[in-house]
C-alpha cells in the first residue's frame, strides 16, 4: 500500500509540475508578444499543449516538464508523437483561410515549481523530419 501511495504521489506531482510548466510556457509566450489561441487542444488522442500566434505565424508548442534535465526534451518527443502533432496541427490550420506560416516549438522545463528552468527551442522539428 505504501509503495502504491508513493507512486501515486509521484505521478500526481509530475502531473502538477506538467500543468505548472504549461502555464509558465504560456506566460512566457505572452510576455514575448504572442496571443494564445488554444491550450490543450485535442484531436482524437493527440494533445497539443499550446497554440500561439504572432505576426501571422502560428506556433504549435509541446511542453516537456522533467524534474531533472537527464532526458533531452527534444529526444523525448518520439517520431510517432511528432507525426500525431503534425496531423493535429494540419487539422487545426484548416480553420484559417489561405496559407498560414507555422512552426513547431518545444519548451523544456526542468526543476520544480520552486526552482524552475525553461528553455524554448523554436522551430524544433517539421513535417519533412518525420514523413
Amino acid at each position: 500500500m505504501e509503495g502504491e501511495e508513493k507512486r501515486k504521489n509521484k505521478k500526481e506531482l509530475a502531473r502538477e509540475f506538467g500543468l505548472y510548466a504549461e502555464e509558465m510556457a504560456a506566460q512566457e509566450y505572452l510576455r514575448r508578444g504572442y496571443t494564445i489561441l488554444e491550450r490543450q487542444f485535442h484531436l482524437g488522442k493527440t494533445e497539443i499543449d499550446l497554440i500561439v500566434l504572432k505576426d501571422a505565424t502560428i506556433v504549435i508548442v509541446e511542453v516537456k516538464a522533467r524534474a531533472t534535465d537527464e532526458e533531452d526534451a527534444l529526444a523525448a518527443i518520439t517520431v510517432d508523437k511528432r507525426r500525431r502533432m503534425i496531423r493535429a496541427a494540419d487539422s487545426y490550420l484548416r480553420r484559417f483561410p489561405g496559407d498560414m506560416q507555422y512552426r513547431f516549438d518545444v519548451v523544456a522545463c526542468t526543476g520544480s515549481m520552486q526552482d524552475f528552468n525553461m528553455e524554448i527551442f523554436e522551430d524544433a522539428f517539421n513535417a519533412a523530419d518525420v514523413f
